[in-house]
């Protein structure tokens, strides 16, 4: 295959060369004025991989690009275009700025969208108007795409409950939730009135709560969902003058936080993007020669990736901007258990060890709560490097089992009533209920009548489970182990057994 010829201009102050992988037609030039124009004309509909270098200046709002520029060449075996036909994505704030380019390129992609917006002014102060949602309503079905609008304020409840009534009564279902609807009313703290405080929680935090409730239960009944929340850099890192925005945008990851875990069985994921764009909320925030290369349409690819059946991933924030994309994420420390746990540390142990407490070396990502408590937290106290698991040596699922009443600590029960019930997919698997009570354990085959919890697990998975080679919350939160019921009282099998 021959060279290919190289395509690109300078970022400092000229135009901007952009692409969508995968969509030739959503190719083109982003102007200093931030205008997009028309797509290439010759391109084919083969994926085109951006190539950027890029050099950032430290500060939030001092950033400076030095030298970006923009190669394309063609991305040998691309996948064929990732479209939405068949779903419906419901988009908040989408009106303007970011939302209206999800939205339109939703409905690009064969997606029918519900347009929200309240149509109030930057700070939600107004009475509302339709006219922002029915012009992006209208452009939409000007390229020939479905979309209905929807004017209701995000921040009550009844509004929340109205914007997917809308999506349902018109196209029957809700496949994708963006929570973009935003309000900005910055002050210092000491400046700060309770009710701007209140009301920036109420359109971005409760706002995000209450749309995403009847669109969760829509998700659920339907067994698919994507919802994909909207934090900021003031969020995660912190910003002057925005600490009511920046509290409401930190809230939206601790939300997405518990929703990845509740929706794991329904096949909805969450995600959530950090979006650094021009738009109404930022055109005073960022320096206007950085504003005008910031284009929401760079914004839109990963957006819409994360509302797509192909993206599998659920829990994760993205940070997005002029076609740079990384993942943020909470790291802990291994820290450092101090005395024996005889003795309360005093404020000089803590002191001695400040070093140790502070030191990020060996730092780890954890997927939800039982991760640090009831694995590292535990094993730490006890000495341990590494979390407990057992390692039986199994080679059959029906081995486990047979082994189970030896290996049944009635003690660690503490009088716990409850029944496990295992159903084990592929070669060798089966059904077996373990009933713990009164401080004996008794196996069965087959199904219990009413399980405390099921565990669902393929019989491959279930044996590394057992052999201590994968870890029981790690199995979870992939999809190798799906629990229904109690799940909480799962957590007591690796207590009460031991191999």
């Amino acid at each position: 295959m021959g060279r290919r010829r190289r395509r690109g201009r300078s970022h400092d102050g000229g135009a901007v060369d952009w692409t969508y992988p995968g969509c030739a037609h959503l190719q083109g030039t982003v102007g200093a004025n931030g205008e997009r124009g028309r797509g290439d004309a010759g391109e084919s509909e083969q994926a085109v991989l951006t190539f950027r270098r890029r050099c950032f200046v430290q500060g939030f709002n001092e950033i400076a690009f030095k030298r970006h520029f923009t190669k394309r060449r063609r991305m040998m075996g691309a996948s064929k275009e990732i479209r939405f036909d068949g779903r419906v994505a419901v988009v908040t704030g989408a009106g303007g700025g970011l939302g209206r380019v999800y939205a339109l390129e939703f409905a690009r992609r064969g997606a029918k969208v519900v347009i929200n917006d309240f149509g109030g002014a930057r700070d939600g102060a107004g009475p509302g108007a339709a006219g922002p949602a029915d012009k992006v309503v209208d452009e939409i079905k000007a390229l020939g795409g479905e979309a209905v609008a929807n004017y209701d304020n995000v921040a009550t409840a009844n509004g929340g409950e109205n914007i997917v009534k809308t999506a349902v009564d018109a196209f029957g279902k809700v496949d994708i939730l963006v929570n973009n609807a935003g309000i900005l009313r910055d002050k210092g703290i000491l400046k700060m009135e309770p009710e701007n405080w209140q009301a920036v929680l109420d359109v971005h935090l409760n706002g995000a709560f209450y749309v995403t409730r009847p669109a969760f239960a829509v998700m659920r009944d339907h067994g698919y969902g994507r919802i994909i929340m909207t934090t900021s850099a003031a969020g995660l890192y912190g910003n002057f003058g925005q600490s009511n925005y920046s509290s409401a945008k930190l809230g939206l990851v601790g939300f997405m936080n518990t929703l990845k875990l509740e929706g794991i069985k329904y096949n909805i994921k969450v995600n959530t993007v950090a979006p650094i764009a021009a738009s109404r909320l930022t055109e005073d925030i960022l320096p206007p020669d950085l504003l005008a290369k910031m284009n929401p349409a760079y914004v839109a690819p990963i957006v819409l990736y994360l509302g797509s059946e192909e993206c599998n991933e659920t829990g994760r924030i993205y940070n997005c901007g002029a076609g740079f994309y990384n993942r943020a994420a909470m790291m802990t420390s291994p820290g450092v258990v101090i005395g024996s746990g005889k003795k309360v540390p005093s404020v000089e142990d803590i002191s001695v060890n400040w070093a140790k407490i502070m030191d990020l070396k060996g730092a780890k990502e954890y997927g939800q709560l039982n991760d640090l408590v009831l694995q590292d937290l535990l094993s730490a106290l006890e000495g341990k490097k590494e979390p407990a698991q057992s390692g039986g040596g199994f080679a059959a699922v029906k081995d486990v089992f047979e082994k189970m009443p030896g290996a049944f600590q009635a003690g660690a029960a503490g009088g716990a009533a409850v029944v496990f019930q295992y159903c084990i997919s592929g070669d060798g698997g089966g059904d077996w209920s373990v009933d713990i009570k009164n401080g004996a354990c008794t196996i069965a085959s087959g199904l219990h009548a009413s399980p405390t919890c099921t565990l669902k697990i393929q019989a491959g998975d279930f044996l590394d489970l057992m052999n201590g080679k994968v870890n029981a919350m790690k199995a979870y939160t992939s999809g190798k182990l799906k629990i229904e019921g109690d799940i909480m009282k799962s957590q007591l099998l690796e207590k009460i057994f031991k191999f």
